[in-house]
């Protein structure tokens, strides 16, 4: 670590300590539907809370915690499980559990530029830097496992597969780069063109990746890498999302842009399906939760106005939208990340947890009914070979019961 890093990680270990992490309010045990974090230029990053009415037509939004990160501006919020990281152009990544409401700590030395981006998956962060390199964290203990370095300039995003064996790239030396998790190094690098590329996503199913430009989105397949649909905008592009409408059983991308709209996108034709004036500034940043059935659409503007959207009701009307709720948060906001209030989280691991174990019931249950009928079979020919000796020897003694008398009646015949 450089004399400049230790003293921004001295002053950043001042900011605040662990008793004056959180307000008092957040200690109380409230159960949020979901929860929206947006770091700002302010260098704070605000958590709001998300609460359905009973019909479920509207969101009431409270702030849950205001911190003071860092001692730059935050570029990137990532949630990973129970934890929240963010990165700055102080060089540093800070660490929170945000279900225990407690300070985890601040990794830095490992990068010498502004962090970018940061992606967790399972038991693993990625982190990306201006300084051209991707570092891989394990997040059980957070040790340092290994740094993955081929931009030759700074890194823009990354997106790690749902499958969590390989990850993209992308940087500002117009590259995209896929790294193979597994050996920890490049596979193949695919050189896209003249624009430089700001963010890659994965659809859920992993068949398929987009990669933004400034006014333009392309959409690649796995396969051969190669572009099948292009989406065109006429403003520049801030922010999308993939997210997949249950009701139309269809995969979209949703962007915020420079003209203060969002636009819903069909990723099989690259049409626009969906526009609506959603801000009075420029649209920074969008998250989507799934919620209760819902699919919500968070977006917050460059001046800190934070707004949730139903997606599923803005496919299926037309016109103006209203909002389900909103959060002025007075700040210039850089980046925004959300997910499912922690109760409902439990929730859904004890049902998945259950589901496994009844998946895993079945298969050891029809595992030992495959084993007795194999056995069961083995068993049955010594059965059937038994009974056949069996009868080939009563057989044998009717026989030598009945040759004596005959023997006897030849013997008196010579007589």
């Amino acid at each position: 670590m450089t004399d400049a890093q230790m003293a921004k990680q001295h002053i950043l270990d001042s900011v605040v300590t662990a008793n004056s992490l959180l307000p008092t309010s957040a200690l109380l045990n409230v159960q949020e539907d979901f929860r929206i974090v947006v770091g700002t230029y302010e260098r704070l990053l605000y958590g709001i809370n998300g609460f359905w009415n009973e019909d479920k037509t509207k969101v009431d939004l409270q702030p849950i915690f205001i911190i003071p990160a860092h001692t730059g501006c935050i570029r990137t919020v990532a949630i990973g499980g129970n934890f929240l990281a963010s990165g700055s152009t102080d060089e540093i990544i800070r660490l929170y559990d945000i279900k225990k409401r407690k300070e985890y700590g601040s990794l830095g030395g490992h990068h010498s530029g502004d962090i970018t981006d940061i992606q967790f998956h399972g038991k693993y962060m990625l982190s990306a830097s201006d300084d051209h390199s991707i570092n891989l964290w394990r997040t059980k203990d957070w040790e340092f496992l290994k740094n993955l370095k081929s931009h030759k300039g700074r890194v823009n995003s990354m997106a790690i597969h749902p499958t969590g064996k390989i990850a993209l790239s992308v940087g500002i030396d117009r590259a995209c780069i896929v790294w193979n998790l597994m050996t920890g190094r490049k596979a193949s690098v695919n050189k896209l063109g003249r624009e430089e590329p700001m963010l890659v996503l994965w659809n859920s199913t992993g068949d398929k990746y987009a990669i933004m430009f400034d006014k333009t989105i392309n959409i690649y397949n796995v396969a051969d890498a190669k572009a099948s649909t292009t989406i065109t905008h006429t403003s520049r592009i801030h922010s999308m999302q993939y997210f997949h409408s249950k009701k139309n059983d269809k995969d979209y991308i949703v962007t915020g842009s420079e003209d203060k709209t969002i636009r819903i996108w069909d990723v099989e034709t690259g049409e626009c399906v969906r526009e609506f004036l959603a801000h009075k500034l420029r649209v920074k940043a969008v998250t989507v939760v799934d919620c209760d059935d819902k699919l919500v659409l968070g977006s917050v503007s460059s001046d800190g106005l934070i707004k949730c959207w139903d997606l599923e009701q803005a496919l299926a009307t037309e016109g103006e939208l209203e909002p389900l709720g909103e959060f002025n948060t007075k700040c210039r906001a850089t980046c925004i990340t959300s997910h499912v209030g922690f109760a409902k989280m439990d929730a859904i691991a004890a049902e998945e947890a259950a589901a496994d174990a009844a998946v895993a019931k079945e298969e050891k249950a029809a595992q030992a009914k495959k084993i007795e009928e194999a056995e069961t079979k083995k068993v049955q020919p010594k059965k059937a070979v038994n009974a056949k000796k069996t009868v080939e020897a009563k057989k044998n003694v009717e026989t030598k019961k009945a040759k004596p008398p005959q023997k006897k009646k030849k013997v008196a015949a010579k007589k």
